[in-house]
């Protein structure tokens, strides 16, 4: 992640930015971060839910600040934390968050986000970093991502240019 990405998310965080050294930011709050900026420069069909509902499975509501993202509005529509406990509440979300859940590398979890224009992000190095469509990891300090834009293709989702560039890995 470069400088200037970092910037980026410390102004959207409303953090001030010290120009001696960086500002410590914890890796809930990061996350977090992190996952409204991909949500914000990645563009959805016409939906017509009055909020967003980025989703997480209960294994992983602790490794986000939800109220980072509670205070946010994503395509002008309040973002809702939305716990989810089965496969099949994936319908509701536009955007999940995988880590620790036990579902990530479930082949029926995998067709479900096809199905419903859902953004997945994991945070992971096994084999649903090349599932998801934006997989995040940590790298010597520095949070780095792929992009799996043709998953995003088949999700009827388009991941913005701006983010493409930033990523490590587009696929």
């Amino acid at each position: 992640m470069n400088i200037r990405f970092i910037y980026f998310l410390c102004i959207l965080l409303g953090s001030p930015v010290a120009q001696a050294e960086p500002a410590t930011v914890s890796e809930r709050d990061m996350k977090a971060a992190l996952i409204y900026n991909f949500a914000v420069f990645t563009a959805w069909p016409e939906s017509r839910e009055s909020a967003f509902n980025v989703c997480v499975f209960d294994e992983d509501k602790e490794n986000l600040n939800r109220d980072i993202l509670r205070s946010k509005q994503i395509n002008g529509k309040p973002v809702h934390f939305e716990v989810i406990f089965s496969i099949g509440e994936v319908q509701k979300c536009q955007l999940l968050y995988l880590e620790d859940s036990k579902n990530k590398e479930d082949k029926m979890l995998l067709e479900s986000m096809v199905n419903f224009s859902v953004l997945s992000i994991a945070d992971t190095m096994d084999k649903m970093a090349s599932a998801s469509i934006i997989n995040i990891h940590l790298d010597n300090k520095k949070y780095k991502f792929t992009v799996n834009n043709e998953a995003a293709k088949r999700s009827n989702l388009t991941v913005s240019s701006k983010l493409l560039r930033l990523a490590t890995k587009v696929y």
